[in-house]
C-alpha cells in the first residue's frame, strides 16, 4: 500500500510540473514583456548567486508589481539591467530617493549596484521562492535527461506488465467424469 502511494504521489507531482512548465512557456509567447506568468504575477528562474543566502543559483522566484505601495528599503525586487537589455536583476533595496529611484545591493555582493535604478525598470517584488526549480526545469530541458527519463519510463511500463503477467496464474480446469443423472417422476 505504501509504495502505491508514492508512486501515485510522485506521477501527480510529475503532472503538476508538466502543466506548470507548459502554463510557463505559453505565458512567456502572450504577455507584452516576454515573461511567463499571469496577471500581475512572474515566475523567473535565477541565473547568479548574487542573493545568497535568501535565494541561490537555480532558484525560481515569483515576482509581483508594485500596485499602490512603493518599494522600501529591504524589500527584494527585480529589475531590467537597463533600457536596451533583456537581462533581468534580482537584488535587495537599501535606499530609496524621494523621486523612486532605488539603490540595490545583492546580500552576497560586497558593495551596492553601481548608480541609481529608474523606477520604470521594475518589474516587481519578489513574493515567494522555489528551491532547486530552476535547476530542475533546466536539467529536464537537456536532451540527455529526456531520454533517460523517456527510457526510463517505458522500461518502468513494461516491467509492469512483466510482472502482472507472471502473476497471473493459469486457470486450471478438471474433468468429471460420470452420467448425468436426473432424479424426479413423470
Amino acid at each position: 500500500m505504501g509504495i502505491r502511494l508514492v508512486k501515485q504521489g510522485v506521477i501527480i507531482l510529475l503532472a503538476i510540473f508538466i502543466l506548470l512548465n507548459l502554463f510557463l512557456y505559453a505565458s512567456s509567447r502572450f504577455n507584452s514583456d516576454g515573461m511567463p506568468g499571469a496577471g500581475d504575477w512572474r515566475v523567473l528562474s535565477v541565473l547568479t548567486g548574487s542573493m545568497a543566502p535568501a535565494i541561490h543559483t537555480g532558484d525560481m522566484v515569483i515576482v509581483t508589481r508594485y500596485r499602490s505601495d512603493v518599494p522600501q528599503p529591504g524589500d527584494v525586487v527585480t529589475y531590467w539591467k537597463d533600457d536596451q537589455s533583456r537581462s533581468l536583476i534580482t537584488h535587495r533595496v537599501v535606499q530609496r530617493l524621494d523621486n523612486g529611484y532605488l539603490q540595490t545591493k545583492g546580500d552576497a555582493n560586497l558593495e551596492s549596484d553601481g548608480g541609481w535604478t529608474d523606477p520604470n525598470r521594475l518589474v516587481g517584488q519578489v513574493v515567494f521562492m522555489i528551491p532547486y526549480a530552476a535547476s530542475i526545469q533546466k536539467g529536464l530541458k537537456e536532451p540527455i535527461t529526456m531520454i533517460v527519463f523517456v527510457t526510463s519510463f517505458f522500461v518502468y511500463v513494461f516491467y509492469l506488465q512483466y510482472r502482472q503477467r507472471r502473476s497471473q496464474k493459469p486457470i486450471q480446469t478438471e474433468m468429471i467424469e460420470g452420467e448425468l443423472s436426473c432424479s424426479g417422476s413423470k
